[in-house]
């Protein structure tokens, strides 16, 4: 969202941010997530319209939203727009039944308190906000027909990539196929317990591969461990700081996994498809709306090791085939996933919110004046 909002200011607006990284510790901590950091989006927004200078629009994701929801008009006045990065209440029927398939599931704990704290007030802020944003197709569908949301009120935005990722990997020659990149937070929702028997399987299969973890988000050895110790020579950790770094790792990868469970759609995909990396990823979420099978990378089904090997095999085993789906995929990110381009549908769904609450506002002085 910085990114995009980057352009916003672009276009003469005044942006303003509130993180965690703002706010005392204990923000980290469950209570500050739940409770304490929600409650200081919505004092922010009560501290501007008090001082004068209110807000025209908040925008807070979606398990944060629901205070700032909360009797709006008479303390802030701002339109909310929610944000949801795949939305909770499906995320949540993907974590029950991964229980039911014996697979890791939420504790008993998890079961009691994040319903009542986390999943009902998001979804309560998603019907009942001004507008919201979401990540991918399904998410769009369930807002409209699960939750009765307007498809008006409604936008489906897009993660983009700095070019830099593009200029970096300009002169692939798709030769070689042995060092595999998975880019992302190390946790359940990314499919590493499916990636982990991949690549075991694959580095038994081509001695010469090696899996390249970035932006884990964990120490190197709480991921080496996941693997068999003969294995974990093959592993490499690594956290780029910025984007330089980061689109150095992508060009030095020969292909790009990402066997997601659930998400809304990750930037990293985007720079791999900027990088023209040969890409396997799962049919689900955001992937499956960027993504087109044999065109632009392997689709494979989630909860499937065995997908992923045979279509990192394929790759291996064909050269012309990774580079022609590795240059579309990079020729589709330069026409459709940079940041100006995914910033306008954004932008638009600003401007009109702002109009309507300027008209709203003079409509309601008009009241208050006429004898």
């Amino acid at each position: 969202m910085g990114f995009i909002h980057d352009r916003v200011k672009a276009a003469g607006h005044e942006v303003d941010y509130l993180c965690a990284d703002d706010g005392p510790p204990d923000w980290a901590s469950w209570f500050g997530r739940r409770i304490a950091f929600p409650l200081a989006v919505r004092l922010k927004a009560i501290q501007a319209f008090e001082s004068g200078r209110p807000y025209d629009i908040v925008n807070v994701h979606e398990s944060s939203a629901a205070p700032t929801v909360l009797g709006r008009r008479g303390a802030h006045a701002a339109a909310v727009v929610v944000t949801s990065h795949g939305l909770e209440r499906r995320a949540w029927e993907l974590a029950k039944e991964e229980g039911r398939l014996g697979r890791e599931a939420p504790g008993w704990r998890t079961r009691i308190t994040y319903p009542p704290s986390g999943l009902w007030p998001g979804e309560w802020a998603l019907r009942r906000a001004d507008h919201v944003f979401c990540l991918n197709e399904d998410d769009r569908g369930e807002l409209v027909t699960g939750l009765g949301r307007s498809p008006n009120s409604v936008t489906r935005i897009l993660p983009a990539a700095d070019e830099v990722y593009a200029r970096a990997a300009e002169t692939r020659d798709y030769s070689r196929a042995t060092r595999v990149l998975f880019a992302g937070t190390w946790r359940k929702n990314k499919g590493i317990e499916d990636l982990v028997p991949a690549f075991n399987t694959l580095a038994a299969r081509h001695p010469d591969m090696t899996l390249h973890v970035v932006g884990a988000g964990v120490p190197p050895d709480v991921v080496r461990t996941q693997f068999p110790e003969a294995v974990r020579a093959c592993v490499e950790c690594d956290t780029p700081l910025d984007d330089t770094r980061m689109a150095a790792a992508f060009a030095d990868a020969d292909l790009f996994l990402l066997p997601s469970l659930f998400e809304g759609t990750p930037l990293t995909l985007m720079q791999a498809m900027m990088s023209g990396l040969p890409i396997v990823t799962t049919a689900t979420c955001g992937m499956k709306d960027v993504i087109v099978d044999q065109r632009t990378g392997l689709l494979v089904p989630i909860r499937s090791s065995e997908s992923l090997v045979s279509a990192v095999d394929r790759f291996v085993a064909d050269r012309a085939l990774r580079a022609e789906l590795g240059r579309a995929a990079r020729a589709e990110a330069i026409h459709r996933y940079t940041w100006d381009r995914v910033a306008e549908p954004v932008l638009r769904a600003y401007e009109t919110l702002a109009s309507r609450s300027t008209s709203a506002a003079c409509d309601r002085l008009h009241a208050t004046q006429t004898p």
